[in-house]
């Protein structure tokens, strides 16, 4: 059991490391907004690089931020959830049902889903897609790509939680603290 906290842990570090990193693309992102105002406020435009790429480059850089922060998000349990149901469960029935949640719809989504983006991305790359603005940024594909590397850092979530929830229901004791359920804040 103690071989799946590491594996759990190793998981958690390497998603932890790249949201930090990957973080600093919201620095970029509020430098991309303002300079969208600021051009569009006084007039001022770089030819070949207008409003168009611009509004362009931040919602790529927002749909980054999210999608490589989205697998960090499940692992700390600070992702969206309706506890409605399961506020008031006992922390083993919690760590039953979502082991069953994982292995009964977030694995098989995740197979699927990474799957389809691959190739997503792989079809983009192959055409050399770009924005269909006739002045938009070229190389779709990066992030189209993106959207793969998302899908595999949840599925890395997802099996990282799913091996601390097995840890919690059939390790011993002094490791199974370590895997149990949280309630709104990292394990």
């Amino acid at each position: 059991m103690g071989v799946l906290l590491l594996a759990s842990d190793v998981i958690d570090g390497v998603l932890e490391r790249i949201a930090r990193t990957t973080g600093w693309l919201f620095f970029a992102l509020i430098g991309v907004i303002a300079w969208d105002i600021v051009t569009r406020k006084v007039g001022f435009q770089i030819p070949g690089f207008g409003s168009t790429p611009i509004q362009e480059l931040e919602w790529h850089l927002h749909g980054a931020l999210f999608i490589f922060w989205l697998g960090y998000a499940y692992i700390r349990n600070v992702h969206v959830r309706i506890d409605v149901f399961t506020a008031h469960l006992p922390p083993r029935r919690l760590a039953l049902l979502e082991i069953i949640g994982i292995v009964v719809f977030a694995v098989p989504y995740c197979i699927v889903a990474t799957w389809f983006a691959f190739g997503f991305a792989e079809l983009s790359f192959m055409q050399g897609e770009r924005s269909d603005a006739p002045n938009g940024l070229p190389y779709r594909w990066i992030i189209k790509s993106c959207l793969f590397v998302g899908l595999v850092l949840v599925s890395a979530s997802v099996v990282s939680v799913l091996l601390r929830r097995l840890v919690f229901l059939f390790g011993p004791a002094e490791l199974a603290v370590r895997g149990a359920p949280s309630r709104g804040t990292s394990h």
